[in-house]
């Protein structure tokens, strides 16, 4: 059976109040799909679909936004069959009369600066209207172009790119059978103005001659040890690794963050442990609330993949020299379905014991609620980043759920800023697949790394707005047997028509975390950015680190360091050695073999090993 042709001849003019369209007739199409959506002209916005009979066709007057440019296609239709779009043709919506005075409003008024939270209001009026559309304009109101966030009334966080722009909200309502326009101008987006952040005193030191507590663990795990030192050689730092041992659970998953001078570190069906200077190990009393317990005693657990649920990631936010908030990503049945939730908790200290509290606080859960039967948490996501004092940044995966990421109504797929003491939520990006790492440098630029299908891990520049496509577009695809699978878009593996990677790796390379050096132990690393990676695919360089060196946003090159483990998780240690986490339940501190370097990049008290570098020496 022929393919059904896309229709020709497609065009779109007002009509009335409303769009109209049409196209030539299509042979054995029994109806027609009309596609609308609003002209971005840099990320594209969600399609609104509709099905039309024959040719003309008048548009839903809902799914068109008052004097505003429109794209729209057609498809053709059998009862089996769609043809490809038509290419996509522009017109503008018809004006509405505005909206009586009074039926919108301003929640926080202005003056605004980038990190702001806005929100418009509309006093919603019976029957239809169309959704809120954010819309960025140039000062003297022309040249606006629709943000691709979700469908308002929730606020809005002004990113950067809004600086010195106008900054309009627009939705367009029915009443008493008539359409209006109900516009907001917030008004023009000034500089930044951050919020002093307190500073902390030092963490206070351990008392003479004091090794860690240990404390009893339900599964009486053994402490760990330093293994024996192996060296790393790399092109501008020789290194030493030094690891210790931690008895693991059979899952991929868990993560570490540093605790003043200990790491702490989350197994992935939620142990804490600490491992201090000295490599010596203590394992916490208590657990994520993830209720495995209430898994393993399902009737149907037998389908359950155990290996998948898990702890995510591990943010620590310091109140005090003796008190940190704990927030933990994790995986949570609730009796019927699996939920990706953000809980915290806290951890004291007293002298060298540090004590758990046992009282956890949901502080989010994603939409949707994932069946019983759920087999994919390896595409959880879950990393965070602070901020300010109040919020947290959460990149989420889409775990296998292939049409969440561009569903404005699912927070899976997707960046998210929540409210730490509320747990309201705002989307800023959208179209993610497995966001495994999530950094910020100096500058304050989101760095994010995505483990995509075979030739699609990718190194994104994460902004406010973005949607970066998946599963729409990506530069891999689906080969995991004889099959190959691909995404939705014509031009296949290209990443047309959305954001796209800083970098990508083909093959993959399983990649995982990322961290942004600092120079305190690495000088010559300087600002370039540590990635992970896991095992990869045949013929990938998986089981490595790489370090990427970057010119601001760009990636001048990247030097791969086979380190011969999965690299689940990078941190920093406050005083500059970098802590892997393998899957195996191992942590390698890595350091400076050498310190052969010019005085200026001596480390203080290592002035011994200093060059005199006029001498050539």
């Amino acid at each position: 059976m022929p393919a059904l042709a896309a229709p020709t001849e497609v065009a779109a003019f007002a009509s009335g109040s409303r769009i109209t369209v049409t196209w030539s007739a299509v042979t054995g199409a029994t109806r027609y799909r009309v596609a609308t959506r609003l002209k971005n002209g840099l990320t594209p916005l969600r399609w609104r679909e509709s099905t039309a009979n024959v040719s003309p066709y008048t548009i839903p007057r809902w799914y068109a936004l008052s004097g505003r440019q429109h794209e729209i296609r057609v498809a053709a239709m059998d009862a089996d069959r769609q043809s490809p779009w038509s290419d996509p043709v522009t017109t503008t919506a018809p004006a509405l009369p505005s909206a009586p005075a009074g039926k919108a409003g301003i929640d926080i008024p202005p003056p605004y600066a980038v990190g702001d939270i806005v929100q418009a209001t509309l006093r919603e009026p019976p029957g239809k209207r169309t959704p809120w559309r954010w819309l960025v304009c140039d000062p003297d109101g022309s040249g606006c172009r629709p943000l691709p966030l979700n469908d308002p009334p929730g606020p809005h966080v002004i990113g950067s790119e809004e600086r010195g722009k106008l900054l309009q909200v627009q939705a367009d309502y029915n009443e008493g059978g008539v359409w209006y326009a109900a516009t907001v101008v917030l008004g023009i987006v000034g500089a930044a103005a951050p919020a002093p952040v307190p500073e902390l005193a030092a963490c206070p030191p351990y008392p003479q001659g004091h090794r860690l507590s240990r404390f009893p663990d339900p599964a009486k795990m053994p402490d760990g040890a330093w293994g024996a030192d192996t060296t790393l050689a790399t092109h501008l730092h020789a290194m030493r690794s030094r690891s210790v041992g931690i008895p693991w659970d059979d899952a991929g998953g868990g993560a570490v963050e540093p605790l003043c001078y200990d790491l702490l570190v989350v197994t992935p069906w939620g142990r804490f442990a600490l491992i201090d200077p000295g490599g010596n190990v203590a394992y916490l009393d208590g657990r994520v609330p993830m209720n495995s317990a209430a898994v393993r005693a399902h009737p149907n657990r037998s389908v359950f993949r155990f290996d998948r649920f898990r702890v995510a990631d591990v943010l620590l936010k310091r109140r005090s020299a003796t008190r940190w908030d704990v927030f933990i990503t994790h995986h949570h049945f609730t009796g019927e379905c699996v939920r990706f939730r953000l809980s915290s908790t806290t951890i004291l200290r007293e002298g060298g014991r540090f004590t758990l509290s046992p009282s956890w606080r949901t502080v989010f859960d994603a939409d949707p609620c994932l069946p019983f039967h759920y087999r994919d948490g390896h595409q959880a996501g879950g990393r965070m980043l602070m901020d300010g004092a109040d919020h947290l940044l959460v990149v989420i995966g889409d775990h296998d759920q292939r049409t969440t990421p561009q569903d404005p109504y699912s927070h899976l797929g997707k960046l998210v800023r929540i409210h730490i003491g509320t747990g309201d939520t705002e989307t800023l990006a959208s179209g993610l697949r497995n966001p495994q790492g999530f950094a910020r440098d100096e500058d304050g630029n989101l760095w994010e790394t995505e483990h995509g299908p075979r030739g699609g891990d990718e190194l994104n520049l994460l902004r406010p707005g973005g949607n970066y496509g998946w599963p729409v577009v990506t530069y891999g695809v689906w080969r995991y047997g004889p099959r190959i699978y691909r995404p939705r878009a014509k031009a296949f593996a290209r990443h047309d028509g959305f954001a796209r990677p800083v970098f990508a790796w083909m093959p993959s390379i399983g990649i995982s975390s990322v961290v942004v050096n600092d120079e305190s132990w690495f000088p010559h690393w300087k600002d370039d950015l540590l990635i992970g990676s896991l095992s990869g695919h045949r013929g990938s360089s998986g089981h490595s680190l790489f370090r990427v060196r970057r010119n601001g946003t760009d990636v001048q090159y990247v030097e791969r360091i086979e380190v011969g483990y999965r690299i689940r998780d990078i941190a920093q240690m406050p005083d500059g050695r970098i802590a892997l986490l393998s899957d195996d339940g191992r942590v390698h501190f890595l350091s400076r073999l050498h310190y052969a370097y010019c005085d200026e990049l001596t480390r203080p008290g290592e002035e011994a090993y200093a060059i005199d570098c006029n001498s050539g020496g």
